[in-house]
């Protein structure tokens, strides 16, 4: 009896490891700026970068995003205009001031509208920002900064047209990673998605939270880090084969 309930356990810890492993496979975008302690400010132009990871999804492939930015667990506070990602590695927008408070735990989330992993939509973002000049609140969000934001049909065709040709790729290296909570992916220190604390971040599960309560950087119910760093490999983890070799062990001795 003691035997075949610990055959059970065993089979149930090995499924969520497999499925964890899975939620945290997705690459995006590597988003080069805001970068971890740098600044925008209310009412005036904001500047987001981002880089191919070289790593799949490709940038050619994540293409037209949905983009937002955010704070906490996934808080949208405000929505930005749609992005093709792969024709362009640059965008421009203004923090509305009453859209929030003062903060450092501002990140920028992507949200692809052409890759997904189990049914979910791939995300990337940002590491955790400063927004000064700021005078709204988390608590009562501006509902004229949430609105959605239609997707322009012209960006979509262009996109269709360019996924036809191969685009190049800018390896930016190997990064570091940190896992976020696999409720919502976010930034730097604040992925996933929760709790981590480097500049990277990404992916399909969480948003990160902020530094200052040390909370993780994103993804998500999409995975990845803060700047999408989390990797995705064909082979077994070593806590994978720990589980196996466990299920092994019960079975043939005891």
């Amino acid at each position: 009896m003691f035997s075949l309930s610990a055959l059970v356990l065993a089979c149930i810890t090995l499924d969520f490891v497999l499925h964890t492993n899975a939620a945290l496979s997705v690459r995006s975008l590597y988003v080069i700026e805001p970068d971890s302690g740098s600044s925008c400010h209310g009412g005036q132009n904001c500047t987001v970068e981002w880089l191919d990871d070289g790593v799949r999804p490709l940038l050619s492939s994540f293409g037209v995003s949905i983009v937002g930015l955010y704070t906490g667990t996934q808080q949208l506070v405000q929505n930005i205009d749609p992005v093709d990602t792969s024709t362009t590695h640059s965008l421009t927008f203004t923090p509305i001031p009453e859209a929030g408070p003062d903060s450092d735990t501002y990140y920028i989330c992507f949200t692809s509208t052409s890759v997904f992993d189990n049914g979910t939509a791939v995300m990337a973002f940002s590491p955790f920002f400063q927004l000064d000049q700021m005078t709204g609140s988390f608590g009562t969000p501006l509902e004229s900064a949430t609105a959605s934001i239609a997707i322009p049909t012209s960006l979509m065709q262009t996109s269709a047209a360019d996924s036809t040709s191969e685009l190049s790729t800018i390896i930016v290296g190997t990064l570091s990673t940190s896992l976020s909570s696999l409720t919502s992916l976010s930034a730097t220190t604040p992925s996933t998605p929760s709790s981590s604390s480097t500049t990277s971040r990404f992916s399909t599960s969480s948003a990160p939270e902020s530094t200052s309560t040390s909370a993780a950087g994103s993804a998500a119910t999409q995975s990845g880090t803060a700047n999408g760093a989390l990797s995705r490999t064909g082979a077994v983890s070593p806590l994978v084969m720990g589980v196996l070799s466990l299920c092994y062990f019960i079975v043939c001795v005891l």
